[in-house]
């Protein structure tokens, strides 16, 4: 898997960007798409950029309500790209550590950071809390953070908000405003365009199979899933389906 795509289709007007270029084209597309009027429900519409921290060639963009709960941003996600074996997953949001004050040695400092870093780690009941807050109570143009699925084999996402809207800029409420164009592999043995992915061969360079050498693949169809646009294939027998919200 070694082909690197970096583009995207607008959903607002068509037009093919680059990753580099699709938070500014986004930017000034949803201005010109933003759906406003009588009847509209007026509050704040997030712009999030999401992309795969370990595969960053699977990105997308999404706008999202902001009257939403972050679970409901984590179902989203789930369907989208994640979902396999109902896994838990988990929001996580940078913590400031306080200064170290002045006349403290250094290693006072080091053990108060540690402290204070293992107090700030979600518990079972911060999540399940976090999951009900709705996003607009923690996000604002320029917050990052991240989200887990999954605490064995684990999938992170980098998630940053691009922009906030009075309007959305496609009806509906989470919607895809960009996704990465689905990658294209080569069989790893007749060099046709591949459709099946072996899980025993993942270390191998040799699990991107087409169909007809997938029939005829020694670890059998057991170990086969499809190629999936997603930053979860190969990973714990995700097969899909993907779902766009």
């Amino acid at each position: 898997m070694n082909n690197e795509l970096t583009s995207a289709t607008c959903r607002l007007c068509g037009r093919t960007t680059g990753k580099r270029q699709a938070t500014n084209h986004l930017k000034s597309c949803w201005e010109r798409h933003a759906i406003a009027g009588p009847g509209k429900r007026a509050g704040r519409w997030f712009h999030l950029v999401v992309q795969a921290r370990h595969a960053p060639d699977y990105w997308l963009h999404m706008q999202a309500p902001g009257h939403r709960a972050f679970g409901e941003l984590d179902s989203v996600l789930r369907r989208l790209w994640l979902e396999c074996c109902d896994h838990l997953s988990a929001f996580e949001f940078p913590v400031k550590q306080p200064p170290r004050p002045r006349g403290f040695p250094s290693d006072f400092g080091a053990m108060m950071a540690a402290l204070n870093q293992g107090a700030a780690e979600l518990t079972p009941d911060d999540d399940e809390t976090l999951m009900g807050e709705t996003l607009e109570s923690r996000l604002q143009p320029g917050t990052a953070f991240s989200h887990q699925y999954d605490f064995g084999s684990t999938t992170h996402l980098e998630l940053r908000v691009a922009g906030e809207h009075p309007a959305p800029a496609i009806k509906g409420e989470f919607k895809l405003l960009a996704r990465n164009e689905p990658r294209v592999f080569a069989c790893s043995v007749c060099g046709k365009p591949a459709t099946q992915f072996c899980q025993e061969c993942a270390d191998t360079g040799e699990a991107d199979l087409c169909d007809g050498c997938a029939r005829v693949h020694e670890c059998g169809s057991d170990a086969l899933v499809p190629l999936i646009n997603s930053p979860r294939l190969g990973v714990c027998g995700y097969c899909g389906p993907s779902v766009e919200p």
